[in-house]
């Protein structure tokens, strides 16, 4: 009989978890993006007022990269708890 062990698909080895900056950073877009917003409509910030309703595509494009971003987080993998884990 031939040997089959190559014949069957082994999962690649799973990629480490993503690193505590990629939080950070996904929670700096989302404020971000809140702040700009509320700078934008309720301060007059002569800066952001010189973008007019581009202020709004800016503030769309943090939307979509956080979105982004979010997508690549990996977390670290799942470990299923057993009865003799309870506290």
């Amino acid at each position: 009989m031939s040997d089959l062990a190559g014949a069957y698909r082994t999962r690649p080895d799973p990629k480490p978890p993503s690193g505590p900056w990629h939080g950070a950073l996904s929670s700096a877009l989302i404020f971000g993006g809140a702040v700009w917003l509320l700078v934008y409509t309720l301060l007059e910030v002569p800066f952001v007022e010189a973008l007019g309703p581009w202020n709004y595509v800016g503030v769309a494009a943090t939307v979509v990269l956080t979105t982004l971003v979010g997508y690549t987080w990996r977390g670290s993998p799942y470990e299923r708890p057993t009865r003799t884990s309870r506290v």
